[in-house]
């Protein structure tokens, strides 16, 4: 079992959105797509980039290793329940580290957002 964690400031997001460049380096159209059907968007950007954060730790890799934020899609189930959907190049990684199932929770607040992913 590989565990990664990260919480991040609603603020310091607030701050990152403001450069719509970046924005299209880590999210995916259909998360940009979920992002804009709230007025909490700031918050579900913030769970989005924390998931993507604690899948990467869990794995034991990073951006700077070569991984694009866009090969990590967090996705959502009818009741809101979110799940990865990884690239064929995180599929292989993950199968030589034994990875067969992604689990993963995202929780915020007004003020902090947090996400736990749990590899196993």
């Amino acid at each position: 079992m590989l565990v990664g964690i990260d919480n991040l400031d609603i603020v310091r997001m607030e701050k990152f959105t403001q450069n719509q460049r970046h924005l299209g380096k880590i999210f995916t159209p259909y998360e940009a797509m979920y992002i804009s059907k709230t007025n909490k968007s700031t918050q579900r950007m913030a769970g989005i980039y924390c998931a993507k954060e604690a899948f990467l730790k869990a794995l034991g890799v990073g951006v700077r290793n070569g991984v694009d934020f866009c090969e990590i899609e967090v996705k959502h189930e009818e009741n809101g329940k979110p799940y990865l959907v990884v690239s064929d190049k995180l599929k292989i990684l993950m199968f030589t580290k034994g990875v067969k199932e992604i689990q993963i929770s995202i929780a915020h607040t007004d003020d902090l957002c947090t996400a736990i992913c749990v590899l196993s």
